[in-house]
């Protein structure tokens, strides 16, 4: 057990966080009729915490972080990130918020096969105009053991060693929140252990607030908290 597990939603919904969800609900229409899969969430997410959400599949949770990582916008409901009100803004500006502020780690590694695991890691900040901190992702590799694994090319990493990249890519522009969905799932047990222990120690070194979707219980026990979702809200 890595620190003290925590159930469950919290109680003051209306304290400030870096992340506060209010009333949060998202409807899908398909040939069948609407698909309910968030019925009024409220949830609040302090800063440099890391929160675990876990629920059977369809349960809700990968909607729930689609819409904190702001991939996807809300039915209804309101979203404040740092306090401002994501839900209320334009197109253009979700997009500078997530790319300046929000990064990513799925469970598909999503690395370009055509370039290297350096081209990887530093494209988004390219395509952002964002300066590349050198330094900084070579002491995040290094920490991550693929130091000399930055000019390779994809197919010749481990799953492991690409989701090390995955992860340094997530932390090259420095975000503010991490969004890791089944970070571990293509994973053994051994190397999934090691990318958490890593998540964990970019988490503390660098003061990211992260949200992870889990089947996992161990993975789970790294958490500050974890929450439990069944029919599209947190289960109390």
């Amino acid at each position: 057990m890595n620190g003290q597990r925590k159930y469950g939603q919290r109680k003051e919904c209306d304290r400030m966080g870096m992340v506060r969800l209010e009333g949060i609900r998202k409807t899908y229409l398909t040939s069948h009729g609407e698909v309910h899969a968030l019925n009024g969430v409220d949830l609040t997410v302090e800063e440099g915490e890391f929160l675990a959400i876990m629920g059977r599949s369809g349960s809700g949770k990968s909607t729930l972080l689609n819409i904190i990582g702001t991939l996807q916008k809300p039915t209804a409901g309101s979203y404040f990130l740092r306090e401002r009100q994501v839900d209320q803004m334009t197109e253009k500006e979700i997009l500078e918020l997530r790319r300046r502020e929000i990064g990513f780690v799925f469970q598909q590694y999503r690395l370009l096969a055509s370039y290297t695991i350096w081209e990887n890691i530093c494209m988004p900040l390219a395509l952002d105009q964002m300066e590349v901190d050198e330094e900084y992702i070579q002491n995040l590799a290094e920490r991550c053991g693929i130091l000399e694994k930055l000019d390779a090319y994809p197919d010749q990493l481990s799953g492991g060693e690409q989701q090390r990249a995955a992860l340094i890519r997530a932390m090259a522009h420095k975000p503010s929140i991490v969004i890791a969905d089944e970070p571990t799932g293509n994973l053994d047990y051994r190397t999934g252990m090691e990318i958490m222990n890593l998540i964990t120690e970019c988490r503390l070194s660098f003061g990211q607030t992260i949200l992870m979707v889990t089947h996992d219980n161990e993975c789970a026990s790294y958490a500050d908290r974890v929450i439990a979702m069944e029919d599209g809200k947190i289960k109390n």
